[in-house]
Formats: structure tokens, C-alpha cells, sequence
């Protein structure tokens, strides 16, 4: 199954940067998000691949949803263009993302940044590994340091929404500035860009506020095999791929530190 999604994400790679190297046009879904016909047709590339690959195997996409009936709780998870504001702007940033996943459950995960050619990828039990183009993959892990605290810590975020800087979006406004007040020195970065950096060890954390289930399944794999641990806002470890929100962290510490401070 990792190899088929690795597979696919290739596939698509050089498409995608073609669009992106043009990209002007788009449009506003009804959650105000914006979507470009490259996040449609790298889907539609992905599902047709996939079916052929896994014909039985249902199918989670943010641009065509699932034709499953009821709650959707296993099968593939795709993303096509995470960060499509990055995509559409200019930023090099944006990512593929491709997940497989059983009762809700990420084991898989394909983290394709198309403009960089690196892709990051996951399944459980086997290690986290980064690939440059063509080079030999590299496993990547990092060593918790629970001493570390959030004044000693570099920490990223993807956005000021659901935030005191911004309570237009979301159910509740989490309080940034304590991050930005309190943190050695914080940054912005797009998307999951930011999270793959925490399992570089570049960065000490990432925070993303508002989130859907094609947003973090590719992720949750990729970060528990590298050593980042994971949460919601709410400070759950578990059922991740529905619970809204994500925060990776190079240890736990930091992590309930950062969760109390949001809160």
C-alpha cells in the first residue's frame, strides 16, 4: 500500500508543478477555502490510479468527498494540493498528501512536496523516511528532549485563525499571543511544511488550529515514526484523524506545555 501511494504521488508531481509554475485562477468553496482546477485534476489523477491499484479499497478526497454510505473510517484519504493559497501564491510549500487508513486509523501516510521534489513517508511500525528526487531514501527520527521548554523552543504555526488574533473562524479563539510572548522565537509556516520541519528536528513544534481529516492523516504516521508526538488542541492523542485541530512536538513536555498555553 506505501509503494501505491508513493507511486501516485509521483505520478502526479510534474503536473502539479507545471500548474503551479502558471497557476492565477481559482475559486471559493462554501467553507471559504479556495480551490484551483489543479487541486481537481491532481485528485481526479490520484482516484483513478488508486482504483485501478485497489479497486475495492473506498476513497476520502477534500475536493470529491466518498461515495461510501455512512461515516467514513477506512480506505484511502487523499489531499491533493494542501496549502492551495501557497500554491496559488507562489510559495513553493504546498504538498500531496495520500493516506491509508483502518477504523479511523492512519497507518499509512505520503507526504509529496512537488515543488521541492521531497517526498516524506510513513507506515507503522517501519520508520519515517525522506527522499531528495531520485537519491536513496534517508530514515529521519529525532531524540525527545523533555527538558526543553516552550521559552527555549522555536514554534511554528500555520496561521493566525481560531486564534485571539483572529476569531473569525473556528469554535474558539486559542490564545497565540502566549505562544508568540512566551516561545524563544515563532514563525509561520504553510501547512504541513511546518510539521515535517518539527520531524527534521528544524523546528521544536507546529500548531494548526483548524483541521480535516485529509489534512492530518498523511501526517500522523510520518510524525509518530519519527519520533514527534502528536495531539489536538484539546490535548487528545488518540482518534486523530477527526479531531480538528493538530499540534507535533519534539516531546511530550512541550507539547502539554504548548496545549495549556492555547488554552
Amino acid at each position: 500500500m506505501l509503494n501505491i501511494a508513493i507511486q501516485a504521488v509521483k505520478k502526479t508531481r510534474q503536473f502539479t508543478v507545471d500548474s503551479y509554475n502558471s497557476a492565477k485562477i481559482f475559486e471559493i468553496k462554501t467553507d471559504k477555502t479556495l480551490v484551483t482546477r489543479t487541486d481537481l485534476n491532481v485528485e481526479n489523477q490520484i482516484r483513478k490510479f488508486l482504483s485501478i491499484k485497489t479497486p475495492n479499497i473506498p476513497i476520502l478526497g477534500e475536493e470529491f468527498g466518498t461515495d461510501i454510505n455512512g461515516n467514513f473510517n477506512t480506505g484511502w484519504v487523499i489531499d491533493p494540493i494542501d496549502g492551495t493559497r501557497a500554491f496559488l501564491y507562489g510559495v513553493p510549500l504546498f504538498s500531496t498528501l495520500i493516506s491509508y487508513v483502518e477504523n479511523n486509523e492512519p497507518l499509512i501516510g505520503v507526504i509529496s512536496f512537488p515543488a521541492l521534489e521531497k517526498i516524506f513517508y510513513a507506515s507503522q511500525g517501519e520508520g519515517c523516511w525522506v527522499q531528495h528526487g531520485n537519491n536513496v531514501p534517508v530514515k529521519i527520527s529525532i531524540v525527545p528532549n523533555n527538558e526543553k521548554k516552550l521559552q527555549d523552543s522555536v514554534i511554528s504555526a500555520s496561521g493566525i485563525h481560531s486564534t485571539t488574533f483572529d476569531r473569525r473562524e473556528g469554535t474558539k479563539a486559542y490564545n497565540l499571543s502566549n505562544i508568540v510572548h512566551t516561545a524563544r522565537d515563532t514563525i509561520f509556516i504553510n501547512d504541513c511544511y511546518q510539521h515535517a520541519m518539527v520531524s527534521m528536528g528544524r523546528i521544536d513544534a507546529a500548531i494548526d488550529t483548524l483541521m480535516k481529516p485529509w489534512d492530518i492523516a498523511a501526517l500522523i504516521p510520518c510524525m509518530r515514526e519519527s519520533g514527534v508526538v502528536c495531539a489536538n488542541l484539546q490535548g487528545s492523542r488518540e482518534q486523530l484523524l477527526y479531531g480538528g485541530s493538530l499540534i507535533t512536538a519534539s516531546s511530550q513536555s512541550l507539547l502539554d506545555e504548548l496545549i495549556y498555553a492555547l488554552n
